[in-house]
């Protein structure tokens, strides 16, 4: 769970992407521009300012991450059969989840050092995304203390942005991906329901 807290925490917390172009090669240019931008936010903490920058960070950036197309790819078969009440109600517990869990992490990492990669890779997003693209925008992390990290941020361009639906380090660790394994033995169990009133009971929602 550490581990997870830390790579989501960077994902939210250094990538704010207004990706307002439509080639790979714009949009490294523009997530390479944001991240000083969001990494500047969050130096700004001081101690006694902290949940404020925090805030601040949060606002800049969440807006570019699909949480809808998050919450579908995490909770898998079931969202197929959930109501649209019920799908709204996992998207908004979800975002909030996400947001309560790891954003309280990003403030330790307001001294990275971002390094976002050339070589963005288009893809085809068939189904997933009826026909867009896929473009995966890779980073490299560099904590103060620690190991770098390797990144890559999956996005597809919406309108005139492009929107986060996935992140995964190293090869190894995928947000959507961790989440759908804990999700699972719970929706297995207990069903959409369940799900729900687990998430709410987490993010202390009524």
């Amino acid at each position: 769970m550490k581990k997870m807290q830390l790579m989501t925490a960077l994902s939210i917390g250094v990538l704010s992407i207004n990706l307002a172009f439509a080639t790979p090669k714009q949009a490294v240019e523009q997530v390479r521009e944001n991240a000083g931008q969001v990494l500047n936010i969050l130096k700004q903490a001081n101690g006694r300012n902290d949940a404020a920058v925090r805030k601040q960070a949060e606002d800049y950036a969440t807006p570019y991450f699909d949480f809808a197309l998050m919450t579908r790819l995490a909770v898998g078969a079931p969202w197929n059969r959930a109501s649209e009440a019920q799908k709204q109600t996992l998207v908004q517990e979800f975002r909030k989840m996400l947001i309560r869990v790891y954003a309280s992490q990003m403030l330790r990492y307001k001294n990275a050092q971002v390094q976002v990669k050339d070589n963005a890779v288009a893809k085809d997003g068939g189904s997933l995304l009826r026909g867009k693209q896929i473009v995966e925008v890779r980073a490299t992390i560099k904590p103060t203390s620690g190991q770098p990290v390797e990144a890559v941020f999956s996005t597809y361009k919406d309108g005139n942005i492009y929107r986060v639906f996935n992140v995964s380090f190293e090869g190894v660790f995928k947000l959507v991906e961790s989440q759908r394994q804990q999700f699972k033995p719970i929706l297995d169990a207990k069903g959409v329901d369940g799900l729900i009133a687990e998430l709410k009971s987490k993010n202390g929602s009524r």
